[in-house]
Parts: structure tokens; sequence; C-alpha cells
């Protein structure tokens, strides 16, 4: 029977395991190879989570646009507002600096949701209340927030890679797509109700940059959760945690099949809480097929490698003798994910609240005391600057507000995401930012670190590897033959935007059909 192995449990590797399960004869089996002691333990568990249709370059919008009717399908298919937060979000970008012609007065205008707060350059001592602290004005390095002026380039990245707003991504796309919506255009004004209660803007601030056809917003750890259960559910074998050390070959096999080795590393420090679970699977050593063992050679006619930051690393273990190297880079982000009394429900779905919607329970059946995740009203994100670096803010339907868009280029990449030390002065730069824009009673949750990858030209790759640039040692042969090597990695800060489409083409590849987006540009590589 055919075989996958897909090395990588994070979003890219579990969406491609779905879509392989749904699309593969019956008699495909899938394999999942996850190193990390904690599944979701770098971005995709700790990322935003903010989706969008067409803030992409020309090489990848197409990819951008098939994951996000992925995503949306997928949410009206499984209630994943109730299982994973999916909802309509409204983008803003945010001159933070904006002061009114009269501004004499100091009224605490929270209640009303309009007061502005400059951002501190500085972290801020232990007085949060310092008056120089809340009026401290950012140097002359700020960037233009609105985005209109931007350029995205080919890669899609330079606003990251210059340390400018996300908000410039969707300028060359949003600002001229005669379907983009009327509230992006220049000079938009936004209603004073508008004004998220949880942040501290006047309206004149803020500039809409898309409304809620366009962008969304997910929690990732619970979608990746719920993907893998989806997987596991369809037979999908999870090895946790495992690497991929080696591919051989059976001296007596008739046909040559190609093995990959799999060794198990230790217990998984996952709870059960997590709602995943680590499968031993019966050895396929024509020597003892009945043996339990922490050592596994799988038959495999491909291998997918989604390992982000670490493709490289699993490349290299797989293929020493390699005539190139995917080239990715890592990226390094901070997060705070944080309780505002201005953003509901109490009750709701949080980073430390595993409480379960009960299945079934939809959008439809909520009532005014239902938690407020099941309630029709959009998540919101928010982009602005500050010195050095442009931070994001981002509500959710489970009842959290992110903060991140900290990403320092020196943060060394572990051998494990689970090894990251998170680094404390960092963390106080955006606890700066937090208490800037979303005041003093915020309750601040978890502290986050994660590393995202980045390709050489700043796009994903998603390719088939030809067998030429293996090298001469073993290499599996494909479905068709013509090499069963596949790599997907690279997405940066998109990697839960685009992952389900991303997963749905390199399934489609891997069975040789017609890939539903046009990621030509993103094979090259």
């Amino acid at each position: 029977m055919p075989t996958t192995v897909v090395l990588g449990a994070g979003i890219i590797g579990l969406s491609t395991a779905h879509s392989l399960a749904a699309l593969a004869p019956p008699d495909h089996r899938i394999h999942i190879v996850e190193p990390a002691p904690k599944l979701f333990s770098s971005a995709s568990g700790k990322a935003a989570g903010f989706i969008a249709k067409d803030w992409f370059a020309p090489a990848i919008a197409s990819l951008g646009r098939l994951s996000f009717d992925l995503h949306r399908d997928f949410a009206q298919s499984h209630n994943g507002r109730a299982r994973w937060g999916f909802s309509e979000s409204i983008s803003y970008s945010l001159d933070h600096t904006y002061q009114p012609a009269d501004s004499s007065s100091d009224t605490d205008a929270r209640a009303e949701g309009v007061q502005g707060a400059p951002i501190s350059q500085e972290p801020p001592s232990d007085d949060r209340s310092s008056d120089a602290q809340q009026s401290a004005r950012i140097d002359d390095r700020q960037t233009d927030v609105s985005g209109r002026s931007g350029s995205q380039g080919d890669s899609g990245l330079d606003w990251l890679l210059t340390n400018q707003t996300r908000a410039t991504a969707a300028s060359s796309e949003t600002g001229s797509n005669d379907t983009a919506p009327s509230a992006s255009s220049e000079g938009a004004t936004v209603k004073r109700d508008d004004v998220p209660r949880w942040l501290r803007a006047k309206p004149e601030a803020l500039e809409a940059i898309s409304d809620k056809t366009s962008t969304a917003q997910v929690h990732p750890r619970r979608l990746c959760e719920f993907l893998l259960e989806q997987c596991l559910a369809t037979g999908v074998i999870l090895h946790h945690p495992a690497r991929a050390t080696k591919l051989l070959r059976e001296e007596h096999d008739p046909n040559g099949r190609t093995r990959i080795r799999v060794e198990y590393l230790g217990e998984s420090s996952d709870s059960p809480e997590a709602r995943t679970r680590v499968v031993d699977i019966l050895c396929e050593s024509s020597d003892s097929p009945e043996a339990r063992t922490r050592v596994v050679d799988i038959l495999c006619e491909n291998i997918v490698i989604a390992a982000g930051c670490w493709t490289p690393q699993v490349y290299a273990t797989l293929f020493p003798n390699a005539s190139r190297m995917p080239r990715i880079t890592h990226l390094a982000g901070y997060s705070v994910t944080l309780k505002s009394k201005h953003w509901p429900p109490a009750t709701g779905l949080s980073d430390q609240d595993d409480t379960q919607v009960p299945r079934g329970t939809s959008v439809e059946e909520s009532s005014s005391s239902a938690p407020a995740l099941l309630l029709p009203s959009p998540c919101h994100a928010i982009f602005t600057d500050a010195a050095g670096f442009a931070p994001e803010i981002f509500s959710r339907a489970t009842g959290d507000v992110w903060v991140g868009g900290l990403n320092p280029s020196n943060e060394t990449l572990p051998t494990l995401p689970t090894d990251a030390q998170i680094d404390a002065t960092q963390v106080e730069r955006l606890l700066a930012v937090v208490h800037a824009l979303c005041g003093d009673d915020v309750e601040v949750r978890k502290q986050s670190l994660c590393f995202r990858p980045v390709s050489a030209t700043g796009r994903p790759i998603i390719a088939r590897v030809h067998e030429a640039d293996l090298g001469d040692g073993l290499k599996p042969a494909g479905l068709d033959g013509q090499g069963g090597v596949f790599v997907a990695t690279g997405h940066g800060p998109w990697g839960i935007s685009l992952s389900l489409g991303t997963g749905r083409v390199v399934a489609e590849m891997v069975l040789g059909r017609e890939t539903s987006a046009d990621v030509s540009a993103l094979s090259r590589w």
C-alpha cells in the first residue's frame, strides 16, 4: 500500500496530512513524525492566528485566496468559531501619535473608546501611571503606518524585513483591487462605535484597511489540535516525540522500496488536556512483525518535509550528499497574551482555560447568556509602529488579546522549539505597548517566543524536489516513480493564514493531481 511520511506536526504538516487523508485512496497510509516533546510549541501554537485573503504579493496571491476560502469553509463545516475561535475580523492601521487640535482635556475617555496613547520607546518602570511614560513619543525611525505608500515587493515580506507594519502588505492588493472594501479607501472615516473598547485610540487615529469579508482570526493552537484530532480519526499515525534519522532499503526486498527510520526520543510531555495521543506502532520489519519497538522502519513512497525553521537540518540528515539544501533562516517572534475587562467573555475559552463548548453548539443556537465566543461580533486587528518594530494586536473570539510584532534577528534557533529561552527585556518592550494601547486594567496571561521559517526569497517553498538535487543516496520513488520528496516551508508570519491551502496543494502534488492554486513561483528555490 502507498505510504506518505510527513516530517513535522506543525500546522503545515497537519494540513498536509489532513488533506491527504481526504483526497487519497483508502489504502494510502499516512504517518506524521514530530521530535518536540510538546506539540505546537513554536509558531503553530503561539502565533497570532491572523488570516488574510488578499494581502499577498502576486506569487503568493493564488495560494492566499485558496487558503482563506478553505479556512472559512472548514470553520462552517466544523463549528470553527466554537472549536478554534474562527471569527471574521476588521483591520485598522493606527497612528498612535495622533493628537487632536484641542488636546487640553485629560479626561479618561476609555469608556467611550476614544482615548489615544503614544507608544513609549523604552520599557516602562514599575510606576505604570507615569505621565512621562504614557506621553513619550517614538523617535524619527517611525514609519508610515497607513501602508498606502509601502511596497510588498515580489516576496510579500518587505514590510517585515524592514521592521514596518503588516498594514503595508495590504496596500498593494487591497489598494488596487476592484473588490476591496470601500472602508479601505484613503481617508475613510472610522466611527466612534467602531473603535474596539479594549483599545485606547481616537477614531481619527484609525484607518480601516479591511472589512470582515477579507480577514479573519483563529486560535492557532486550537486549530492545530482539531486538525490532529481529525487526522487521527481517519487513521493517520502520529510518532511523537520521534525523529527521522536515515533512509534505508531492505537487502532482500524484491521491490527495492525505501524505508525511513523513525527513532522515538522519550515520553511526550503533552498533558491529557491537549487532547492528543501518542501512537506506538508495530514494527514493520519483516524480521519481527509483531514486536513493539522504539525504532521503526516505515516503507514509504513519499516524504513531505514540513519542519519549519528546522527543515534544513531534517533535509541534511536524510540527504547528506544533496547538491543543494533549502535555504531557510529563522525569524524569532515575541508575543504576550492578555485578558482585558473590555473584551468579553470572562467565561469563554482562553489560553489558560480548556473548557470545551459542547459539540453541535452553533452560532444560531447561542443566546445572550452563552459565551461571547459564540456571538456574531467580529474580532479586530490593529497595526501600528514603534521605535524599531511594528506592534500588532489581535482580539480573539476565545476572549483574549494577542500582542506581538517584535521580531529580533539575533535570536539563536534552539535545537527544539521547547528549548527556547525568553528574553525578559524583549517582553518588557511588548508590555510597554500593551499598557500604552490597552491601559493598565489588563491581565497578562502568557509570554511566548516562537520561530517562523523565512526563505531566501521571502516566499514560501512548496516544491517537489528533483531527484538529482538529493545526491547519490537512497530516496523514495514517489507514486509515479519520478521522485517522492516534497518540501513545504518558508511561510514566515503567514503560516497560519496559508496553512490549509498549502496542505491542499502539497497533497495534490503527492497524488499527482493538478493543484488548486498556482504555486509555480513557489517551487523554485
